[in-house]
């Protein structure tokens, strides 16, 4: 199951950044307002060749985020959990119009740098304590590589950086994915105390085609394809990473095809409902294996609702 965790999370960091013309500037034609999440699962065993549901169990659709704006300009995003209560905010702070800073309380925070009008370096910090740097090259105009320095991966898995952020720099964050494998990180003894790694990024046009994680020996490749409609996020944190940095790309994810060097596969589909070339309603379809014979089936369904 740690495998399989730690490809999900490797994924979900995938498309983590996209060049706009403009880097640390977001300001979409459309606003998003607020975004609502409702989850199906299903159990499912393996016997005689077939796939059976064995349970299912459904997270109502709530809403998780409601995005603050200041003109053009967005301050900040409240998060709530499914019962409606607030879990924490994440402010946004510029210079000029370039965001500069991501913070959540007093805690955590993510401070951007720019050399020459494109993003540099990413700095993330518990308190006062350097957590994760990431380093950004470019090439005509992108990202093409993310070198990613984790100063006490134990202390991370133990006291995480808020970690919402790089769902810009991916699509469609799905954040546990990234909690669970920095669980996984915490129970391995092998684990190191300062842990380093490259993120590669192939493009094709306005879209990252292939993501390819180096890390020591082990190798994650992640391959992505598109639609042609208008991506509601693209641009976000332009820092041309997740995501989650806003590096997202121009169009839509479709379909999500990952590989690691231990032979873990995982794909994943996105469905969505458009309304005027903007997308409504995001569906994200996957498999999480639970030992040989056993899997869980899910859908994320993700509902944007923007500013009148």
């Amino acid at each position: 199951m740690k495998k399989i965790t730690l490809l999900a999370a490797v994924f979900v960091l995938g498309l983590l950044f996209v060049s706009c013309e403009k880097e640390g500037q977001y300001t979409p034609k459309n606003k998003i307002d607020r975004i609502s999440f409702s989850q199906g699962i299903t159990y499912q065993v393996y016997a005689n060749d077939v796939w059976t549901d064995i349970a299912s169990s459904n997270t109502s659709k709530y809403v998780s985020e409601i995005w603050n704006w200041d003109g053009k300009m967005l301050k900040s995003i409240t998060h709530y959990n499914d019962k409606g209560e607030l879990m924490y905010t994440e402010n946004y702070e510029y210079d000029g119009k370039r965001l500069v800073s991501v913070s959540w309380g007093t805690a955590g925070r993510y401070t951007i740098s720019y050399d020459k009008g494109k993003i540099s370096t990413i700095d993330g910090y518990n308190g006062t304590e350097k957590m994760i740097t990431y380093v950004f090259s470019h090439e005509n105009g992108k990202v093409t590589k993310i070198a990613v320095t984790d100063y006490d991966a134990k202390k991370a898995a133990t006291n995480p950086l808020p970690i919402n952020i790089f769902r810009f720099f991916i699509p469609n964050a799905n954040i546990r994915s990234l909690k669970e494998m920095m669980a996984s990180i915490q129970s391995n003894s092998d684990t190191k105390e300062i842990e380093s790694y490259d993120i590669n990024f192939e493009w094709t046009g306005n879209n990252i085609s292939k993501m390819t994680m180096l890390k020591g020996a082990f190798t994650t490749t992640a391959n992505y394809t598109y639609d042609n409609k208008t991506n509601p996020f693209y641009s976000l944190f332009d820092i041309s990473e997740y995501s989650y940095l806003q590096i997202m790309s121009k169009n839509n994810v479709t379909r999500m095809v990952a590989e690691n060097s231990n032979n873990v596969h995982e794909e994943r589909d996105y469905i969505y409902t458009y309304e005027k070339d903007i997308p409504t309603m995001q569906t994200c379809s996957y498999k999480m294996a639970d030992g040989e014979h056993a899997r869980y089936s899910i859908s994320d369904i993700y509902t944007y609702e923007y500013k009148k």
